[in-house]
């Protein structure tokens, strides 16, 4: 009777335990798509499109080629990428997701635009669309609108700085260096995936 009981639970957790990971699947549309059952990921040409939704915070991108894992929750994009978070977009050469961390790593001649305001472009950024914050490095140039506001006295000028952090919620520069060391933002390969 016991080892009955325990059977009957244990297939109930294995029942369950998928339509739970699955819940999180993205929304994956391609011109062209398989799946790489060596490599453990998704690879897409054509039009890709990608959602992801992780306890609410949603994502989409679209690119010419993408690889996505779907167990890692991670998603490589090279050639035209658009990244869409919210109100705020980046496009970008390649970029790198990570919807565990809900991050995006955006390299290669990025623009980003926000609604509150803000026009960047860099030669790269990090995107945290949890706190929503993003740091730009690299000749950085920012466009503000009005209402864009500078944390600590900080002032804008039409120079091209190394790194400027923005809070996107707030509408508020953080801070700005025109000379600091820009770090090298390398997009990892997908077959190295430690997760994976």
């Amino acid at each position: 009777m016991k080892l009955t009981k325990i059977l009957t639970l244990l297939i109930l957790l294995i029942i369950l335990c998928p339509a739970r990971s699955f819940a999180d699947r993205p929304e994956i549309t391609a011109g062209q798509s398989y799946f790489d059952i060596f490599r453990g990921y998704y690879v897409l040409k054509d039009n890709v499109h990608v959602v992801m939704n992780n306890h609410g915070f949603e994502a989409t991108i679209s690119a010419d080629e993408a690889k996505v894992n779907v167990v890692t929750q991670k998603c490589w994009a090279t050639g035209k990428v658009k990244f869409t978070h919210g109100a705020e977009t980046f496009a970008c050469n390649s970029a790198y997701l990570q919807w565990k961390t809900r991050t995006a790593e955006v390299v290669g001649g990025v623009k980003f635009n926000s609604p509150k305001n803000l026009k960047v472009t860099a030669d790269s950024a990090i995107f945290n669309w949890q706190t929503k914050i993003v740091d730009f490095y690299g000749r950085v140039n920012v466009t503000p609108f009005s209402n864009l506001h500078m944390s600590g006295g900080l002032k804008l000028s039409n120079k091209l700085y190394s790194h400027v952090r923005y809070d996107v919620l707030e509408n508020t520069i953080l801070q700005i260096e025109e000379n600091s060391v820009t770090p090298q933002i390398v997009i990892p390969d997908p077959d190295d995936d430690s997760e994976g």
